[in-house]
């Protein structure tokens, strides 16, 4: 029982994750330096793909989440350009299972929607790519909502408890900085992260930060950041050339925060496994006498690789990873979990653009 809490409530949180890939011997060496070729006229048709990967122990459930599709305009702004994210639709393969309740149908629909809005308000970025700001963030807040709760308001078929729930979820995610901080991420995986900087082919820079902590909120930690650009790959690149370049970031809490890290977490999960179990739980953790819980390990992880027009910087292909694992002692019983998402964006130009 506890082990089942425990999956459920580390199943609630997310996180970044990246890997290297060796590039072609040929271009070892080589340097280029990518410029910013967004132009006010272009619209970017994106298409989505969300997969989940949970495990624990040996039990493990993977499969295609959720689809998304929306148009990226780009427009003149007196800040400089306008990304807008345009004509959203997310979609849930397959039909849920008879027995499944209405919350958790409502839950289920409300995250899948969540995890694409949240990523995609309208930005304002500079004429050299540069993220100043999201666009009218409260006319954001009303396009989400209004875009999720008529589908949550039908599921929960008139419950108000649902409905309730569905209220104090959108109020607690849909704030300022949790917006402006998806965005500006989002856009540095496509941008920021890259553009007017020299990178050689197989060369990898490395460098320590301080950020949020990914896990929980809390005060920030130190991460180690690798990027690089593994190799150049044959395609139809938008500014008219025949290669696009392969730029790969990894992102991991760094060594001396990762018990920080998870000490917060554990502190966090942990009211929620006292609160999952109820009144099965032993009275030496309901009274404070003992840890609920306590990690022996903890990994986490974020993966960025973005196949892009080496000269303007228009992408491609974008993966994202998310990952975390570890390991530790929950109401007295061993646990071991692996999360994983993996969130893939294929882009296309069309002729007229």
């Amino acid at each position: 029982m506890a082990r089942s809490s425990l999956a459920a409530a580390l199943a609630l949180f997310q996180l970044m994750s990246l890997s290297t890939a060796v590039p072609a011997v040929a271009q070892q060496g080589e340097t280029f330096r990518p410029g910013f070729g967004w132009q006010p006229g272009m619209r970017i048709e994106a298409s989505e793909t969300r997969v989940g990967v949970l495990r624990e122990g040996a039990i493990s459930d993977s499969g295609r989440v959720s689809t998304a599709t929306y148009t990226i305009v780009v427009s003149e702004h007196r800040d400089g350009l306008l990304i807008a994210h345009e004509n959203i639709r997310v979609e849930r393969p397959g039909d849920f299972p008879d027995d499944l309740p209405p919350i958790a149908r409502v839950n289920e629909v409300v995250a899948d929607n969540l995890q694409y809005w949240m990523r995609l308000p309208n930005l304002v970025v500079t004429k050299q790519g540069e993220f100043v700001r999201v666009d009218d963030l409260e006319e954001f807040r009303f396009r989400v909502e209004n875009s999720i709760r008529p589908i949550a308001s039908a599921l929960a078929a008139g419950d108000a408890e649902i409905l309730g729930l569905v209220d104090d979820l959108l109020a607690s995610v849909i704030n300022d900085e949790v917006i402006e901080g998806l965005a500006s991420d989002r856009w540095s995986s496509l941008v920021d992260k890259w553009a007017y900087t020299d990178w050689e082919i197989g060369h990898v820079f490395g460098v320590e930060i301080e950020a949020p902590n990914p896990l929980v909120p809390g005060p920030a930690i130190e991460y180690s950041i690798q990027a690089g650009v593994t190799r150049k790959i044959a395609c139809d690149a938008p500014s008219g050339g025949v290669q696009c370049a392969v730029f790969v970031m990894v992102t991991r809490p760094a060594q001396s925060a990762i018990g920080q890290a998870a000490q917060i977490l554990a502190d966090s999960l942990g009211a929620q496994l006292l609160a999952a179990a109820g009144s099965e739980v032993p009275p030496e953790y309901s009274q404070g006498g003992a840890e609920a819980l306590t990690f022996q390990e903890l990994r986490v992880e974020g993966r960025v690789e973005l196949m892009a027009d080496p000269v303007s910087l228009l992408p491609l292909w974008l993966e994202e990873r998310q990952m975390r694992a570890g390991s530790g002692i929950g109401l007295g019983e061993p646990f071991s979990f692996y999360t994983e998402e993996i969130l893939t964006t294929e882009f296309s130009y069309p002729e007229d653009r």
